[in-house]
């Protein structure tokens, strides 16, 4: 009876894990393709360029597809609520060409309505041929276009290596005001899309995360399900907790086969419980 508790248990400790790391506290949005939000220990330099090697590590790494990543953070350091500033790096690893028809695209739900149509409140941010900037607002049906006010946006991009890819690729930074602006979203949840398009490698199409999700369709979008008070742990990625579901595993079947295949016990006159192997 006691291995099988101790085991329970440790699956049990362990799903737990893995669903608050991993998942987050999913509402709406498309739960399977979630992260949380975590504060920067840093603010981060918007160069285009890793300034630092650790200059990213404060947010999950997020797979867009085989060939491109993105993380997400959020700037709280000034303690001012309307300084606080969602930072976002994206990174192409197979583009290292400058064409006008390439573009980076950052969708935001910022109250998670979903939705099969770009509604009020849902925002999609192009930056096309690595020049200009163009946002814009649901109505209902469809996008319109918006101007955000000065200084809400800060983005720059340029072909360089980084801690992801040594070989030099497309980077993105990109800072946007969080509760300040004409693109507004607050605390999670929130539905994100985060998209890239490479026009010399056309055949791969339009790279998104969540994976096959319509820009014009917000409840296929991803879903930032939670945020944290505390930045994340260094070190901490997905690959760190799978290790660790393994090793809870593997500590789970050691003790199983250690225990004592079986046990009989037998009561005596004096109330005592006496086991034999």
């Amino acid at each position: 009876m006691k291995r099988v508790l101790f085991v329970a248990f440790t699956m049990l400790m362990l799903c737990s894990i893995l669903l608050l790391i991993i998942l987050g506290i999913a509402k709406a949005g498309n739960p399977d393709y979630s992260f949380i939000e975590y504060p920067c220990i840093e603010p981060a330099t918007i160069d285009g360029e890793w300034t630092s090697g650790d200059e990213w590590t404060d947010g999950p790494i997020m797979k867009i597809s085989d060939n491109a990543n993105f993380t997400w953070n959020v700037d709280m350091t000034s303690g001012v609520v309307t300084d606080y500033a969602v930072q976002i790096l994206v990174e192409i690893f197979d583009d290292d060409t400058d064409d006008a028809e390439d573009y980076w695209q950052i969708c935001i739900d910022s109250d998670n309505s979903e939705g099969t149509a770009p509604q009020s409140n849902d925002y999609k941010i192009d930056i096309i041929g690595h020049t200009s900037l163009v946002c814009y607002e649901g109505n209902g049906t469809d996008w319109d276009l918006i101007t955000p006010d000065e200084g809400e946006i800060e983005w720059a991009d340029s072909i360089s290596d980084s801690p992801w890819d040594s070989t030099p690729h497309w980077i993105l930074e990109f800072s946007i005001l969080k509760e300040t602006g004409t693109i507004y979203f607050s605390a999670p949840p929130n539905g994100v899309r985060i998209a890239v398009y490479d026009a010399s490698n056309s055949q791969a199409g339009v790279q998104a995360w969540a994976p096959d999700s319509d820009p014009n369709v917000p409840a296929e979008w991803g879903l930032i399900s939670d945020y944290s008070d505390t930045p994340i742990p260094e070190g901490f990625s997905l690959g760190v907790v799978v290790l660790l579901s393994f090793v809870a595993v593997a500590v789970s079947l050691y003790f199983l086969r250690k225990w004592p295949k079986t046990r009989s016990c037998s009561s005596r006159k004096t109330g005592e419980i006496n086991y034999t192997s």
